[in-house]
């Protein structure tokens, strides 16, 4: 499967041709489509994306762990965030939705994954020297974002680290103590998806840390963090459960400090991508 970008002009790029796409629902964003009989998922995003998406694909010219505006993935199943920190680029958007598999399924239903590639550049950064992205919003899917993330602010390679973490909870089996699936309620009782996101991420893997605070470096920001934090270690010393020290024994010790690792909620202690691919419990996986 192959990855093309379409235009603000309505245009389909594929291999350097021009395809005219003609949609019944102007509101739908990603397709299935074909060109000579092969099939193609392309995403219909603005100019800018696409400028971002060319830029990429040039300083990554042949990866086959990156799934670009153009690319085929045959060989390599590693996902490639260890390929975009070494160039200081920041994916930002780190979810399941944006990891692409290949995959096969024998007779007996037993399903093996023999690709692995991350996709969705739309607001990748190049961090210049490592400095972190500052925007006046929160950046990346709510779900999936890093406590620095819910900010905006001091964005950098560590929080694709913690969406990372998040990741491998979920391919774990712990999806249902991460997604929200009542957001009426939360609406009801006046609480923000985002707020309950990260109290339920300060319960887990830890109250606000000075690191932290220091990296977000904005007074309302700060303030607003202390207070889920307070929220988060109230909700804790009722029910101790909740924190991943417990839960995560499921998953057994090394997998549960790899995962600590990742979603320290200090950005300035977790660990880096080459950390997380020098872990035992990858080999302890094969």
């Amino acid at each position: 499967m192959a990855s093309s970008i379409v235009g603000e002009s309505g245009h389909l790029y594929v291999q350097g041709e021009v395809l005219q796409r003609h949609r019944e629902d102007p509101k739908l964003i990603i397709f299935k489509a074909e060109s000579e009989n092969e099939p193609f998922v392309f995403k219909r995003v603005p100019r800018p994306f696409y400028d971002l998406s060319l830029r990429l694909a040039a300083e990554f010219a042949g990866s086959r762990r990156l799934r670009m505006h153009i690319d085929c993935n045959q060989e390599e199943g590693i996902l490639a965030i260890q390929e975009l920190h070494s160039k200081d680029w920041i994916h930002i958007d780190v979810k399941p939705d944006n990891i692409l598999v290949n995959w096969t399924c024998d007779k007996d239903g037993n399903i093996t994954v023999t690709d692995v590639a991350l996709g969705n550049f739309d607001i990748a950064f190049k961090s210049e020297g490592g400095k972190p992205r500052q925007t006046p919003y929160p950046i990346g899917n709510a779900m999936w974002r890093s406590p620095e993330g819910q900010t905006g602010r001091g964005v950098t390679k560590a929080s694709d680290i913690f969406s990372f973490g998040l990741v491998c909870i979920y391919t774990l089996g712990g999806g249902e103590l991460l997604l929200l699936d009542d957001y009426q309620e939360l609406v009801r009782r006046g609480i923000s998806p985002e707020q309950e996101i990260i109290s339920r991420h300060f319960a887990y893997f830890g109250p606000v840390t000075e690191g932290l605070l220091e990296q977000v470096n904005s007074e309302h920001w700060c303030n607003a963090l202390k207070g889920v934090s307070a929220m988060a270690e109230d909700a804790v010393e009722k029910q101790p459960s909740l924190k991943f020290e417990h839960w995560g024994k499921e998953l057994g010790p090394t997998a549960q400090n790899l995962i600590s690792g990742m979603t320290n909620p200090d950005p300035t202690v977790r660990i880096t991508i080459d950390q997380v691919l020098t872990y035992p419990w990858w080999q302890e996986t094969d």
